[in-house]
């Protein structure tokens, strides 16, 4: 081979090297392969089993329109969220500026990134269609597939240029990852993703209409319809052609390889040496149980509180769907209750079981993949406190979403609160907490890998969060497989707990006896089980 034609080959050769070690990193990360694809096909099946066997007035399965904006999730997933994360990780790594001090081109490190989203995104549309057509008579149009490939392709280019765009703006991982999670979830609301079909008010329409995931949705849709024509949505198309550029631009315009923040040492000039001193010998102090408990409180809020993701999924996101159905789905009713005031315990029971079930286990993996449970054998402190101030501060959370919730729903939606069932809502947010941290404790100690624990909780989570109606807003029946699911464990119990603490219609102090013994139950079963397996320092 010439030196000519070795030079042509080397760019591509990298591009596939490159490629292939993006999509390799994300076969081997369990929390991208659950958003990206578990995520969005659990939801699919959830709602294809509370939906069943309706169709529409031609006889299409309803099905058949659920496919497409779940598997836009997943694209948008693989290709805005991934890239903004991974981008960032391999920036503050200093990955990209070793890669700099390679022959490859910069516009080839660039471009195998998004050829792996790409990859994902596909991978999600196809796992998400071949379950439709076998399981539920999903139909695929031949003609419109052409008008699928380009509008996928087109919509999972213009995630990744907003996600590079994203990582170029932000400083840190924690700061990308956070932003581009949240966005994508919000947004999904507002676009014709998790609410296809529903009528949203004027603001949020204009609001979705401006951003180009609601036109990825809508192109996608148009590529799933059974209606004549070849699929193609040239207005939509253009906005994700539009939007692409700009993403790209800002993306070239701010785009740095190297790790944000750091600074050159600077040179101090070295002390002299010291008189000798003669130490005495040290004197231990035992310190109090309150005072190893407020210390590990502190210490966990504080790194709840540099975790920006954590913070929007159990604060923010539930204060955010509570405002947001009731203006979807104006003033209706849900098992007999208004449904801002249902929805208000439902997202209470959401983030108590969210914090104590998945962040609370997963800060404490973080410590033992760091070491840090193995140095407390060291240390006069206790697992149990340890774990105690874990809880404690799950428990802190809770208590200030409920707040934020309890803002929202009084202040504006027309929640009504007696004061005097406060004991039992506070019973049951401490029940629920006390339940599924010890839940989260015994996955803790029977999962080996950690990499692998925020799929389990949050796979094991969102579904059971629809099998227990905290996020099924209607009267729809749930099949009878799900609902005698449901009734076994926990989520539903503390949902009916809640429920009981905060109903309008419900009279006496609200204390829901057996509901709060099925919780201890499962919680006396999750400390078993943890106390059997005890944790792996």
């Amino acid at each position: 081979m010439t030196v000519l034609a070795e030079r042509r080959a080397r760019p591509r050769s990298a591009m596939w090297a490159l490629t292939g070690h993006a999509v390799l990193a994300f076969t081997r990360n369990p929390v991208a392969a659950f958003f990206t694809l578990v995520f969005p096909l659990a939801f699919l099946i959830i709602l294809a089993a509370i939906i069943g066997d309706q169709r529409t007035e031609d006889g299409v399965p309803i099905v058949q329109y659920l496919v497409s904006p779940f598997a836009v999730f997943g694209a948008a997933q693989a290709s805005f969220v991934l890239v903004a994360a991974d981008t960032a990780s391999l920036r503050e790594s200093g990955v990209l500026l070793r890669l700099r001090a390679t022959p490859v081109a910069a516009r080839t490190v660039l471009a195998s990134r998004i050829a792996a989203a790409v990859l994902a995104a596909g991978l999600a549309v196809l796992l998400l269609t071949t379950v439709g057509v076998l399981a539920y008579d999903v139909q695929i149009i031949g003609r419109k597939v052409p008008a699928m490939l380009i509008t996928l392709l087109l919509g999972t280019c213009c995630c990744a240029a907003l996600g590079l765009a994203l990582a170029a703006l932000t400083r840190t991982v924690l700061a990308a990852q956070s932003l581009a999670q949240g966005l994508l979830i919000s947004l999904a609301y507002l676009s014709d993703v998790f609410l296809a079909g529903v009528t949203l008010p004027g603001w949020m329409q204009g609001l979705g209409s401006a951003l180009p995931l609601k036109h990825f949705a809508r192109a996608m849709a148009e590529t799933f319809e059974p209606t004549p024509g070849y699929g193609f949505s040239p207005g939509h198309l253009t906005v994700l052609v539009v939007w692409a550029v700009a993403g790209a631009l800002v993306a070239g315009r701010w785009f740095a390889w190297q790790p944000r923040g750091v600074r050159a040492p600077r040179t101090v000039p070295e002390p002299a040496a010291p008189a000798p001193v003669r130490l005495s010998p040290p004197i231990r102090q035992r310190r109090s149980a309150p005072a190893l408990l407020s210390g590990q409180i502190a210490y966990a809020l504080l790194g709840q509180s540099r975790d920006m993701l954590g913070v929007f999924f159990s604060v923010a996101f539930p204060a955010l769907l509570l405002a947001l159905f009731p203006a979807v789905f104006g003033g209706g009713r849900v098992h007999g209750m208004a449904l801002a005031q249902y929805l208000y315990a439902a997202m209470i029971a959401y983030t108590a079981a969210l914090t104590a079930y998945v962040n609370l286990p997963e800060s404490v993996v973080a410590a033992r993949s760091a070491g840090v449970l193995k140095r407390l054998r060291a240390t006069p402190l206790r697992f149990r406190w340890y774990f105690a101030g874990r809880l404690c501060a799950a428990l802190v959370v809770s208590a200030l979403a409920a707040v934020l919730l309890t803002a929202v729903g009084v202040g504006f939606l027309g929640v009504r609160l007696d004061l005097v069932r406060l004991p039992a809502l506070l019973l049951a947010i401490v029940a629920g907490s006390l339940c599924f941290a010890a839940l989260g404790l015994a996955i803790v100690t029977l999962m080996p890998a950690a990499r692998s624990l925020i799929a389990v909780t949050l796979g094991t989570l969102l579904p059971l969060c629809f099998a227990s109606e905290i996020f099924v807003v209607g009267d729809q029946p749930l099949p009878g497989w799900l609902t005698t699911a449901a009734n076994v464990l926990p989520l539903r119990h503390l949902l009916r707990a809640v429920l009981a603490a905060t109903d309008p219609a419900v009279t006496g102090p609200g204390f829901a006896a057996g509901h709060l013994a099925v919780l201890a139950a499962w919680t006396v079963l999750g400390l078993l089980v943890a106390a059997r397996r005890r944790v792996s320092w």
